[in-house]
């Protein structure tokens, strides 16, 4: 999906979160319901900062990736 679609919507382009199952700390893009690992030396909530992305975003994000975009719980 397109950047601005994502900022219409009112999310990031981009949000990082720790999996949940894992504790790895994951890159989520708008629209996608997959993820990346992401090897770095900076927590998610760094990264987060470095973006411009607040925590109530990434944690919509990692919800959102996880149960799928549509979904009114997603948002």
């Amino acid at each position: 999906m397109h950047k601005q679609h994502a900022a219409d919507a009112g999310f990031p382009g981009i949000a990082f979160a720790i999996l949940p199952k894992t504790g790895e700390t994951i890159a989520i893009r708008y629209g996608e319901r997959l993820y990346y690992r992401v090897e770095s030396s900076k927590t998610a909530d760094e990264l987060n900062a470095i973006y411009g992305v607040t925590p109530t975003q990434a944690k919509a994000m990692l919800a959102s990736a996880m149960s799928g975009w549509g979904k009114p719980s997603a948002g």
